[in-house]
């Protein structure tokens, strides 16, 4: 997967980053500061569950296994962005049967420039294009419900919330995928508001009814829009 990942690194276009800044694959030597931007930003997070923390054999992990992408300025690193096939130390996120193991991303961690510069959306559709180019057929990840843009920036991306389980840190997150031949939902739509914090049995409820998250709807009060999952 890696020589796919850089050939998309390769391809990318002027417009597919902002200016002056570039893209590339990590390697081992960068673990330390993986870890020190892992830090950071787990200092600045303000409540618990947003995000899952990268240890340091995850992060050896993915930089082993699996692709951490690293948006960067001149020498300094803005933050990276975790993908990999699913493996047996890295189970599918949603149960089910596979034929062929599906490709998951994990944390993206940025900086605030990085954020600003709206490397969060880049970096979901370049990991997708990515694991599509390599022939897979679907991709999945999990995101916190109050993390709103982060789930805003998958749902505008396709990926669709098929259902609610506590990780292991024992916060909730959705179980999102994205099918690279799926098929439009017609409805019947339905729109539940997304809490600031607290319970989300009710959105875990209409989950478990047959509804599929595929919005967002933005404003004082955020709310998930469903559609019923006929397939």
């Amino acid at each position: 997967m890696r020589d796919v990942a850089n050939s998309c690194l390769d391809d990318l276009q002027a417009s597919d980053k902002p200016a002056g800044t570039g893209l590339r694959l990590a390697t081992m030597a960068d673990i330390p500061a993986l870890i020190e931007i892992t830090e950071w930003a787990t200092r600045q997070t303000d409540r618990e569950g947003l995000f899952l923390r990268m240890s340091r054999a995850l992060l050896t992990d993915f930089v082993r296994d699996g692709i951490v992408l690293l948006p960067f300025l001149d020498s300094k690193i803005l933050g990276y962005s975790n993908a990999m096939q699913a493996n047996g130390n890295h189970a599918p996120f949603i149960e089910g049967s596979y034929r062929h193991a599906p490709g998951l991303l994990f944390g993206t961690v940025l900086g605030s420039e990085a954020r600003a510069q709206g490397w969060h959306g880049r970096l979901i559709r370049i990991r997708m294009d990515i694991f599509r180019k390599a022939g897979f057929a679907s991709v999945q990840c999990t995101v916190s419900p109050y993390n709103r843009i982060s789930l805003g920036n998958l749902l505008a991306a396709e990926f669709r919330a098929y259902g609610l389980k506590d990780m292991l840190d024992g916060h909730p997150r959705f179980l999102l995928r994205h099918d690279f031949e799926q098929k439009a939902l017609s409805g019947p739509f339905r729109r539940l508001e997304l809490p600031v914090s607290g319970s989300v049995a009710d959105h875990e409820a209409l989950l478990a009814d047959g509804y599929v998250g595929v919005g967002l709807e933005r404003g004082e009060a955020s709310a998930l829009c469903y559609a019923a999952d006929t397939g």
